[in-house]
């Protein structure tokens, strides 16, 4: 699909629309349509946001954050200014401008649920790509596995985030929490890097069949359409896909610790990071 605004529908009574931004981010909406409130993930840019919030007559009641980058924040002073009794979720670690003295934060810890009206969010420590970076899962109910997991710039399709400020064992650490959800769940980054990923995972020469055949199905989508790599929509991710193709999830898989040199989780992780730190 090409790169544009969409909706997709989770729940009975809650719609997601992703909302492009810059060159390649993705800014996420979720509407609650019974009540008509709304929750923002990530809102690096205000304008299309509060486009979309207001020609739908929606009230903002939460804002969240996975991290301190400007492309994740961008928009907050903006849409605070319009509804500032949205609740502001953020890690403890959350590095907030000072601009934001006056905000009140919702500071969430790992493993820490809340309801999102009806349904449930719990947070997930992903600290690598910077060490206040949280990922959020949600379920339809309490009891519920996950349905979808916002990652921010945790994981990517065929990708992770890069190691702005955390350690390479701090992101691993992140990535084996993210590996564990349901195989089934629905998974909603931040970037659309998922071709370019995979051109670079390809040279890592796993001989990786399942790697060789999603490479090639998104070229031929690329060709066709003669887009640019970011301008062709992949995600909802799927976890079961990226257990097989994404390398930064295969730390553990003997086929690549052959292909690589390498004997234990770490060697390997570091190992695929450094390597796609060169392109």
């Amino acid at each position: 699909m090409r790169r544009g605004r969409f909706q997709f529908q989770i729940y009975s009574d809650l719609v997601l629309h992703v909302v492009p931004g810059f060159k390649d981010n993705y800014f996420y909406l979720l509407e609650n349509t019974e009540t008509h409130e709304a929750a923002v993930i990530d809102p690096g840019e205000a304008a299309a946001i509060l486009e979309l919030i207001t020609s739908k007559n929606l009230e903002l009641t939460h804002m969240i954050l996975t991290h301190h980058h400007a492309d994740h924040v961008g928009g907050v002073e903006q849409l605070h200014h319009k509804w500032p009794g949205a609740m502001l979720v953020c890690s403890p670690w959350f590095k907030a401008k000072q601009s934001w003295n006056e905000f009140s934060l919702t500071r969430m810890v790992p493993a820490q649920q809340f309801y999102l009206w009806k349904h449930t969010m719990r947070v997930l420590d992903v600290r690598g790509h910077t060490i206040d970076h949280i990922a959020l899962s949600l379920s339809e109910k309490k009891s519920s596995p996950p349905s979808d997991v916002f990652v921010g710039d945790s994981l990517f399709g065929a990708g992770c985030g890069g190691l702005f400020e955390g350690s390479h064992s701090q992101m691993l650490e992140a990535l084996k929490t993210l590996r564990k959800l349901p195989e089934n769940i629905r998974i909603w980054c931040a970037h659309e890097y998922t071709l370019k990923n995979l051109r670079v995972a390809i040279m890592l020469q796993e001989n990786n069949s399942a790697q060789k055949e999603r490479l090639q199905r998104l070229e031929k989508f690329i060709e066709k359409e003669q887009v640019e790599p970011h301008d062709w929509v992949t995600i909802p991710l799927n976890m079961k896909e990226e257990r097989a193709t994404n390398p930064f999830l295969r730390w553990d898989e003997p086929s690549l610790q052959k292909a690589i040199d390498t004997h234990d989780d770490l060697t390997t992780f570091t190992h695929v990071r450094t390597f796609r730190d060169r392109f």
